[in-house]
């Protein structure tokens, strides 16, 4: 497992330094999957950094993950009444296929496990097929499909979750 290293987001600068990041990440994985139009709506008006400053206001944590000294992608939870919502899991696809998807996700469960949380959850765009084989391999399980309508698009995913061994 390659190691990871998580640092809290929370200045107006490091918003900025993540939303430069997005603009790279958010074309790799999802252009063939939604298309450009969907994208740029995406980044305009869901990691937008207004939209990231008030989601961290609201409480969600956001983290860039450095692997080898170098940012090379972000996450997101916010910690809910009787689970963690793993909001946002994304890394550059220069360093997908090395294990860090592993990392940030057993990451994720030490976090939710050390604030008293026993379940993981997540929602998962049901045609992004690598993420959904990485969540079903470290144990998530399909429980919903969601359609959400989004301005003029319609966000398709799964809700998964994973139960988790509780150490309390």
């Amino acid at each position: 497992m390659t190691a990871i290293t998580v640092k809290a987001i929370k200045t107006s600068q490091e918003i900025d330094h993540l939303y430069e990041l997005i603009k790279i990440i958010w074309p790799e994985v999802f252009t063939t999957l939604l298309g450009e139009a969907h994208v740029a709506y995406m980044l305009d008006n869901y990691q937008s950094p207004e939209k990231i400053k008030s989601e961290i206001d609201a409480g969600v944590v956001y983290y860039f993950v450095e692997a080898e000294e170098e940012i090379v992608g972000y996450l997101a939870y916010d910690l809910k009444a009787d689970h963690m919502y793993i909001s946002k899991l994304y890394l550059l696809n220069s360093v997908r296929g090395k294990g860090l998807s592993r990392s940030m996700l057993d990451w994720l469960e030490h976090t939710a496990l050390d604030n008293h949380k026993d379940k993981l959850m997540l929602n998962v765009n049901r045609f992004n097929a690598r993420a959904i084989s990485v969540y079903k391999h470290m144990g998530f399980e399909s429980i919903a499909e969601i359609d959400t309508p989004f301005g003029d698009f319609m966000l398709t995913d799964y809700r998964m979750e994973k139960q988790l061994s509780s150490k309390f």
